[in-house]
């Protein structure tokens, strides 16, 4: 009965999972069938739970692996599905796969490869069973809509006339845009997007042979440069190849290089000297109506040009551009005595408001610098004056280090200093001269023509004057005496003044305190000749609001005011015991003048007071004497030099308003320095009008 049942039970549709015993070799003891028999046993313990119901599908496999028949019906039991009831009473329904649709029939095993593992033994097989893999229906994590719509859109007229109609509602009126409201944020189209930038890692590979093949190729270079301020030097080794130019010199010779340094400077000191140089702008002009006005006549240094290669040389001279403001030269060469071993060489550099720490042109000269001056008609045009004799025109705008033209001592030659020189402009001439006196006291006609050099012409030999002359009559003593002058050589001529009006006349200071006044049509002929001083006279400026009243400063340690043909001064100012080396009239106020001495910078107001200074300011160290001063083109800033080779760039602080009428408060002004002197008020009130 038992071998019946077995028959049936045969007969009928079964699957059987064979696993061979032992007895017919198998090796249970692989680890192969180890880990088949964990994977299942922890495959069994595993349990899904969803809202506390038990969703762990059925196994398909027997639980036992052994010599089992696992029948068809227990098969089918398997995929029926799992009797659930839904949430509204219902009962889910299955859907019968397709790939089931065939298997009321025995498997057919025919024609299945037999792909052995290499971790079964002869004898095992292995089979496969196909499985359907079906895409499920998308489950949506996460959705930000956007609230944007473009313009090509076939929407965007709808939604442009929605916002039309949100924006024409009542309550949106209550928006504005303010500050205190959020603004609205710009639209960017699409054309501004920019395109992706590709990145690429690239390797490469050098031996240690290769390496030590190179460097022993490469030329060592080691030059010293100079630190900062210091008396330092620091030590730089740079290599190159053979027979590769240096990089640094073809740098240097690169014009493009150059002007994107200079921008870049310009750019990074802009960050640092922002304040002052919207200070020398005079962006902020102070208001003449604030209750707390107080007329203290104050320096404030906004910064001051300095350079290491600089250092140690005097500023021997200044000069501003006519044209830009902004743009100064300063001269840098020797100041009173100096040993021969520092006479080696000079410098003249452009700066520019716009880049303090650096100048934008250098020009260097195997002598030192003794004057500049740049041209009215023509301001691109440096003049310069050198201490060997020699004058030199440069073009600021030309970035190479060679001049425009240079004076030739084959037709004339002078060899004494150049102390001082002037442009001539003439207004029916278009032609550049300068004029120049030297220490040996010729007085130099230089006209620029189309070749290299420049055209020398002598216009006067200065002598000293004899006997008794015009001016300053009265001795130290105050006996009456006449000044006595000793008649020998020449006389050095120091400085030189073109007048105002009569373009052809000009004036020369010369070493024994005595002023001439020449014409350049009538060489070698003196118009006159004034004693103005006891000592050497350092300058001669003309007031800018009257052709006929200049000032005059001197060793003597004084200024004086005079009025063109009258050989008296009516104004001194004395500074006490320090010689004056430079004095000049303010652009802005007709009654104030500035004056350097070795210690310090004064400022003078004659409507004030002519005793004393209004104010005294003391410029870098206390054994550093000051050399040069001159007024910026607007009057608002003063540049000062040193013997050190520091120029001071100074703002004018707390000084009087200018006044409506500078004419009438300068003759106002010296009619009240005359009231103790009436004879010399009747005299001056006689001259009449004096101004333009």
């Amino acid at each position: 009965m038992a071998s019946k049942d077995r028959k049936q039970e045969s007969s009928s549709k079964s699957v059987r999972f064979y696993v061979p015993s032992i007895n017919a070799g198998a090796a249970i003891d692989s680890k192969f069938v180890v880990d088949i028999v964990n994977l299942a046993e922890q495959r069994n313990r595993v349990e899904i739970l969803i809202a506390g119901s038990n969703r762990t599908p059925p196994n398909l496999a027997p639980p036992l692996h052994g010599e089992d028949t696992f029948l068809w019906s227990g098969f089918r039991d398997c995929l029926q599905p799992i009797d659930v009831t839904m949430e509204d009473g219902t009962a889910p329904t299955a859907d019968k796969p397709d790939a089931f649709d065939n298997l009321d029939h025995q498997p057919n095993y025919e024609g299945v490869i037999d792909r052995r593992s290499p971790s079964l033994e002869a004898g095992q097989k292995t089979y496969h069973v196909k499985i359907r893999l079906t895409e499920t229906d998308d489950i949506v994590l996460f959705e930000n809509p956007s609230h944007i719509v473009s313009q090509d859109a076939e929407e965007a007229a709808l939604v442009e006339e929605q916002n039309r109609l949100f924006e024409t509602r009542p309550k949106a009126q209550r928006t504005a845009d303010a500050e205190a409201q959020t603004r609205d944020l710009p639209c960017k189209s699409r054309s501004v997007n920019t395109e992706c930038i590709h990145r690429q890692d690239v390797a490469s590979f050098v031996s240690n042979y290769d390496m030590y093949d190179t460097y022993n190729d490469l030329e060592r270079h080691t030059k010293e440069i100079n630190v900062a301020e210091s008396a330092s030097k620091m030590e730089i080794t740079t290599y190159s190849r053979e027979g590769m130019e240096d990089i640094d010199e073809r740098l240097n010779r690169n014009q493009n290089f150059h002007l994107s340094s200079m921008i870049l400077q310009r750019l990074l000191a802009g960050n640092v000297y922002r304040e002052q140089q919207i200070r020398f702008r005079n962006m902020y002009p102070p208001d003449p109506c604030r209750p707390d006005i107080q007329y203290l006549y104050r320096l404030d240094v906004l910064w001051t040009y300095r350079t290491v290669e600089t250092l140690g040389k005097a500023v021997a001279g200044a000069s501003w551009c006519p044209a830009n403001g902004d743009i100064v030269a300063i001269a840098y060469g020797i100041y009173g005595h100096t040993g021969s071993e520092d006479r080696g060489n000079g410098y003249v550099y452009v700066w520019n408001i716009k880049n303090p720490v650096n100048p934008e042109r250098r020009y260097r000269f195997d002598c030192p610098v003794t004057c500049v001056a740049f041209s009215h008609r023509t301001p691109q045009l440096l003049a310069v004056g050198l201490y060997d004799g020699r004058v030199q025109i440069r073009d600021i705008t030309d970035a190479t280090q060679s001049p425009l033209a240079v004076s030739n001592r084959d037709k004339f030659p002078i060899y004494q200093p150049v102390w001082d020189l002037k442009w001539v402009e003439f207004d029916n001439e278009n032609k550049d001269e300068v004029i120049a006196v030297s220490q040996n006291g010729w007085v130099m006609k230089y006209t620029l023509t189309i070749g290299e050099f420049l055209a020398p012409y002598p216009l006067l030999r200065l002598d000293r004057v004899e006997g008794t002359v015009e001016g300053k009559l009265h001795g130290a003593d105050g006996s009456g005496e006449p000044v006595k002058l000793q008649s020998d050589l020449h006389p050095q001529a120091l400085c030189v003044t073109i007048h105002p009006v009569k373009k052809d006349k000009y004036y020369i200071g010369t070493d024994e305190g005595a002023v001439h006044w020449c014409s350049i049509n009538d060489s070698f002929q003196h118009l006159g000749v004034w004693q103005m001083h006891n000592r050497g006279i350092f300058c001669i400026e003309f007031s800018p609001w009257s052709p006929k009243i200049f000032l005059t400063c001197s060793g003597d340690w004084s200024i004086r005011i005079w009025i063109e043909d009258l050989p008296e001064p009516i104004v001194t100012l004395s500074t006490g015991f320090a010689p004056i080396q430079a004095a000049y009239w303010s652009p802005t106020n007709s009654t104030v003048i500035a004056s350097v001495t070795r210690s310090g910078v004064q400022l003078w107001d004659i409507k004030r007071r002519s005793s004393k200074p209004a104010s005294e300011t003391a410029l870098g160290g206390l054994t550093t004497p000051l050399t040069v001063a001159r007024f910026t083109n607007c009057g608002r800033s003063l540049l000062v030099g040193d013997a050190e080779g520091k120029a001071h760039i100074c703002a004018l602080e707390d000084m009087p308003f200018p006044p409506h009428f500078q004419y009438r408060d300068l003759q106002s002004a010296i009619y009240g320095k005359l009231v103790t002197k009436p004879d010399l008020l009747t005299r001056v009130r006689r001259m009449g009008y004096l101004g333009y």
